[in-house]
C-alpha cells in the first residue's frame, strides 16, 4: 500500500470514529436550521463549514472533527432549513438554482451562520465550503459581505470561483485557499486563472492547487470521485494555509 493510500485509509478510519461534536439548532428568519459544532481543545480560530447540495451529512461532521483536531472550532452549517434537504438529483439541481438566484436569502442565511459561529468560537474566522457550499462561500467574497462581517479567509473545494454577476472583487478581501480537480466535469477549472488575477487586483492572496485526473469532490471520502492521494496532499496544504493565516 502506498503512503498516499495509507493516509487516505487513515483518514477514513479516523473519521468513522470521530463523533465527539454536538448538534445545534438555530433560527434564521422564520426557519429553523440544524448544524454541528466540533470544539477545539486549544483554539486557534473558528471555521464555518458549508456542505454540498446533499445538505449537512456525516462527511461534513467528520471534517469538522478533523479541523477541531487542528485547533479550529468548526461549525458545520446546513444550507437548507430543517427537513428540507432535497433527495433526488432533479430536486438537488432545482434547489441549487433557487439558492443561487435568491442572493438576499443567501446573505441572510450567511449572516446568521457567521453570528452563530462567532458565538461559539474565537477569531480569526474562516469560511470553508464544498461544491455548493463553496459557491456560497464565494458569494461572501464577491458581494463584499464577507469583508463587512470580518471573514479572515476562504477555503474552496471543488467550487465555482468565478462570479456570474460581473462584479469586481472588493479591495481588501481576505485570502483564499482553492483546491480543484482538473477532471471535474461539474465545475470547470478553466475560470481559476482569471479568478486569481481578479483576486490579485483586490490584494487578496490565493493559494490555488489543481490536481491532475481528479474529479468533482475528489477530497470527499465515500464519494464516487474520492482520490486518496489528492485528498492527502490538499489537506496538508490546507493545514499550512490555516496555520499561516491564523498566526500560530
Amino acid at each position: 500500500m502506498t503512503n498516499a493510500l495509507k493516509t487516505g485509509f487513515a483518514l477514513i478510519v479516523f473519521c468513522a470514529a470521530a463523533q465527539a461534536g454536538e448538534p445545534i439548532s438555530y433560527t434564521i428568519g422564520d426557519d429553523r436550521y440544524d448544524g454541528y459544532i466540533a470544539k477545539a481543545n486549544t483554539e486557534h480560530g473558528t471555521i464555518v463549514l458549508l456542505p454540498t447540495w446533499n445538505g449537512l451529512s456525516d462527511y461534513e461532521m467528520d471534517r469538522a472533527q478533523m479541523l477541531a483536531k487542528l485547533g479550529f472550532t468548526t461549525f458545520a452549517a446546513d444550507l437548507y432549513p430543517s427537513g428540507r434537504a432535497p433527495k433526488t438529483m432533479e430536486a438537488k439541481k432545482a434547489a441549487l438554482q433557487t439558492h443561487l438566484s435568491d442572493l438576499d436569502g443567501m446573505h441572510e442565511m450567511l449572516r446568521g451562520v457567521i453570528t452563530q459561529a462567532r458565538d461559539n468560537g474565537a477569531d480569526p474566522l474562516f469560511v470553508m465550503g464544498y461544491s455548493m457550499g463553496a459557491i456560497t462561500a464565494m458569494e461572501l467574497a464577491w458581494s463584499g459581505l464577507g469583508k463587512e462581517l470580518g471573514v479572515d479567509g476562504y477555503v474552496i473545494f471543488s467550487g465555482r470561483v468565478s462570479d456570474t454577476h460581473g462584479r469586481m472583487m472588493p479591495d481588501g478581501t481576505a485570502p483564499f485557499f482553492v483546491a480543484h480537480g482538473d477532471a471535474d466535469t461539474q465545475v470547470n477549472v478553466t475560470g481559476l486563472d482569471n479568478f486569481v488575477d481578479d483576486a490579485d487586483l483586490a490584494g487578496a492572496p490565493v493559494s490555488a492547487h489543481v490536481y491532475a485526473g481528479a474529479g468533482h469532490l475528489f477530497s470527499a471520502f465515500g464519494f464516487p470521485n474520492y482520490d486518496a492521494a489528492a485528498d492527502a496532499d490538499s489537506w496538508a496544504k490546507l493545514t499550512a494555509f490555516l496555520t499561516d493565516h491564523a498566526g500560530f
